[in-house]
């Protein structure tokens, strides 16, 4: 696992190596045990290591450099430096990842006669992309990746993201030079880049707390999407994907217990491969269903003991303490637990949004900072059951979604029910039974209300006709387009958060519910095995959800454990908004910023504020949205120290 940061100077300008440094350097703690430059020109075929003393390159050859943090995960020896070349230095590396299956590649490529240096799997990419190309090389690699291949024989450069999104890499051009790195804080670096809020992506931000697509809070910034490269050749920028979510195609057709036996013999093939590793495993458990079920069976097959490593709280009503040590005791593991309170959390928001180069709009992406912080001391890889209800439809919005048909006719009815008939009103009423629109703002975290009360000129129609466009690019019935929709957005919010809480302290996160061969099979399911509209034994919203991986839970873990209300990781906001230390910080210096900046009304935001103080609570998730943006705000706009803007007009980029 790595940081990668690059420079390609369109004009032909040389690379100032101190900007690269400085690009690399602010990403050390993605990789603390070694770093290393490079440069390199696509005009005359050569590159060369560099060193940070060098400054801009000499005689004007060396147009592109790169530069990498190196997290030893494989073969800890200085023959994993980066970045790497091959044999005859015709095609370089930086890399940042892993590929679980690098070892069964390799020897394929030794029968070819390639002649190894070392036990990376940085070095097996390398050769399958000389030997193969970069098509036939993506469909072998097993793994997550984000990585920047430089051809020097078809003086061509390759940016490329994982299937599922595990790897963030970001992208900026403005015509006369393309920047790229593993976390966004570090094209700040560049004189070229001046960071400016985009308008357009604001209502979308603070409707569904983050961005779809390749989309970003500063202007001309792209992350590669999910399955997609990005090539330049011949001065001009071309994207393509390589992989795609699959549709639904309910193929195989197989009953209950066996496709229960399918998935389980999957999910164990997934956590024994991301078990590869030369240092330490661990795995994050939260007591949920979907991390104790990967920490059970990695402690199966781990080849040492395995620890597991929890937040838990002091307010019983929210932590999940007693189910944490119900699942340490069934796995067999030794596990390790930490206590976040408000002077926790609020001492690591400054920190935590500076690593996450974005709103924290998960609070309780704090607490997944905070328990890499402390596990960081024992271990320096992270199994996580991050990805599980995206894919297996764990929200009760999809058991919804397949409830509608049935009981929308109704609805009006069953809203004179006493307690339950108003939320069945909402729930049920309104759009087609099928509507897109409904379910997408089922994951919309602000209700249109609030939405509209914080940005009163807000265009609502705008953010769900981009919307509405992902969801419509996949088919099937209506809950596999629901499912399909979710991999390939909140999912990949979701994962861009895990990656930096955890790189923020040094540790390598994965994730085995996302294997793609495993996201393929379980794709190839009838949605009906996943969500159930019939009725279930144990409670509707637990027993009808995620139907499939309960039933291989269930195997392990007792009835009332797998079946229990999800409470995902919840933290105890409204309790940390009120400590002595948020109030001090909301109160001097992110309110007065909300009123300053005007992105939203800061009136709403005053007396929702005051309600708080009076105990009131309705509005907190909507309180909190606000804060996180404005203290990202202050880091990433107002003292991001960014140098002159290069006035330049950005290239077109061709999609293939």
């Amino acid at each position: 696992m790595c940081g990668i940061a690059g420079i390609y100077n369109l004009d032909g300008a040389p690379v100032d190596v101190h900007v690269l440094t400085r690009m690399t350097d602010v990403q050390r703690h993605r990789g603390p045990d070694d770093q290393g430059f490079g440069l390199f020109s696509l005009r005359a075929g050569r590159s060369t290591p560099c060193s940070p003393s060098q400054g801009s390159a000499d005689s004007g050859l060396w147009e592109g450099g790169l530069g990498v943090n190196r997290l030893s995960i494989l073969d800890l020896s200085l023959e994993g430096h980066q970045p790497m070349a091959t044999a005859d230095g015709s095609v370089l590396i930086a890399y940042n990842g892993e590929t679980y299956n690098a070892f069964d590649l390799r020897p394929g490529l030794e029968d070819e006669g390639v002649r190894f240096r070392s036990r990376t799997d940085t070095e097996v990419l390398l050769y399958l992309y000389q030997r193969h190309g970069l098509e036939e090389m993506l469909r072998r690699l097993n793994g997550m990746f984000a990585f920047c291949l430089v051809d020097l024989r078809e003086a061509r450069l390759y940016l490329v993201r994982d299937r599922l999104g595990v790897k963030p890499l970001y992208w900026w051009s403005n015509g006369r030079v393309l920047l790229f790195a593993s976390e966004l804080k570090a094209l700040l670096e560049h004189p070229a880049f001046a960071p400016e809020l985009e308008p357009t992506r604001l209502d979308e931000h603070f409707l569904f707390r983050y961005e779809a697509g390749n989309g970003c809070l500063l202007k001309g910034v792209r992350q590669l999407e999910p399955g997609q490269w990005l090539s330049l050749k011949d001065q001009r920028l071309t994207t393509g994907k390589y992989w795609r979510v699959p549709d639904s195609d309910s193929a195989i057709q197989l009953g209950r217990d066996e496709t229960a036996d399918r998935l389980e013999a999957h999910l164990e093939r997934s956590v024994r491969m991301q078990l590869l590793s030369d240092v330490k495993v661990g795995c994050q458990l939260s007591g949920g269903v979907d991390s104790s079920l990967v920490t059970l069976l990695a402690a199966r097959h781990s080849p040492g003991s395995l620890d597991g490593f929890s937040i838990v709280f002091d307010d019983r009503q929210v932590s999940e303490e007693a189910w944490i040590d119900e699942a340490a005791g069934v796995a067999g593991v030794d596990y390790h637990k930490y206590t976040l309170d408000g002077h926790a959390f609020t001492d690591r928001l400054e920190a935590a949004t500076w690593h996450m180069d974005q709103p924290l709009n998960h609070p309780n992406s704090v607490g997944i900072f905070y328990l890499a912080e402390q596990a960081r001391r024992h271990i320096t890889v992270f199994l996580t059951g991050e990805g599980a209800d995206e894919l297996f439809g764990g929200y009760t919005r999809f058991l919804y979604a397949t409830l509608r048909p049935r009981i929308q006719p109704w609805a009006r009815l069953l809203g004179w029910l006493p307690y339950i008939g108003e939320r069945l009103h909402t729930r049920f009423n309104g759009q087609p039974a099928d509507g897109v629109d409904w379910f997408i703002l089922q994951s919309a975290f602000l209700d249109p209300a609030q939405f509209m009360a914080l940005r009163p000129d807000a265009r609502l129609e705008e953010v769900l006709a981009s919307r509405r466009a992902i969801f419509e690019q996949s088919s099937g019935d209506h809950l596999a387009r629901c499912l399909n929709y979710e991999l390939r957005t909140y999912l990949v919010d979701l994962l861009v958060r895990q990656d930096k809480m955890t790189m923020a302290h040094s540790i390598e996160n994965r994730v085995p519910y996302l294997d793609h061969e495993l996201v393929e099979f379980v794709r190839s399911l009838p949605p009906s095995r996943l969500v159930s509209d019939r009725l279930a034994r144990w409670r509707p919203r637990t027993g009808n959800t995620k139907v499939l991986l309960k039933d291989v839970a269930r195997r392990h873990f007792r009835a009332r454990f797998v079946y229990r209300s999800k409470e995902g990781f919840p933290l105890p906001l409204q309790a940390f908004f009120l400590s002595a230390p948020f109030r001090s910080v909301m109160e001097e210096r992110l309110l007065p910023g909300i009123r300053k900046r005007g992105v939203t009304d800061a009136k709403v935001v005053g007396r929702w504020w005051k309600s708080l103080l009076q105990g009131e609570a309705q509005n907190v998730e909507a309180l909190w949205i606000c804060a996180a943006f404005e203290l990202w705000a202050q880091r990433f706009l107002d003292h991001a120290g960014a140098g002159s803007v290069v006035p330049a007009r950005p290239p077109s980029v061709i999609r293939t």
